[in-house]
C-alpha cells in the first residue's frame, strides 16, 4: 500500500537523521507505541509496520524511549508472527 511505502521512507530518515541529542526523538514516542500496539489484530500490515517501527527503534533509541517503549516490545516477544518475535 502506498501508506506503507512513506512510512518505510519515513522511518529510514528518522533512522539516519536522528541522534542521541535529537530533540524530535521525543515526540516520536507516541508513534512508535501506535505501530508497536497495532501489530495485535492489526492483521499482516500492521505485523510489517510493526517491524518498521521497531527497525527504526533499534537505530534511535535513547533511555527514556527504551523505558517507555519496552512493556509494548516485550508484548510483541509472545506474537504469533515469527516476523516479529524474531
Amino acid at each position: 500500500s502506498p501508506r506503507f511505502g512513506h512510512k518505510r521512507i519515513g522511518y529510514l530518515a528518522a533512522s539516519q537523521g536522528f541522534n542521541q541529542n535529537t530533540d524530535v526523538i521525543l515526540l516520536t514516542t507516541n508513534t512508535l507505541k501506535k505501530e508497536l500496539r497495532g501489530a495485535v489484530g492489526g492483521g499482516m500490515s500492521g505485523v510489517y509496520e510493526a517491524g518498521l517501527a521497531i527497525n527504526c527503534l533499534s537505530n534511535i533509541v535513547t533511555e527514556d524511549l527504551a523505558r517507555e517503549l519496552l512493556p509494548d516490545l516485550t508484548n510483541l516477544t509472545s506474537h504469533p508472527q515469527p516476523y516479529l518475535r524474531k
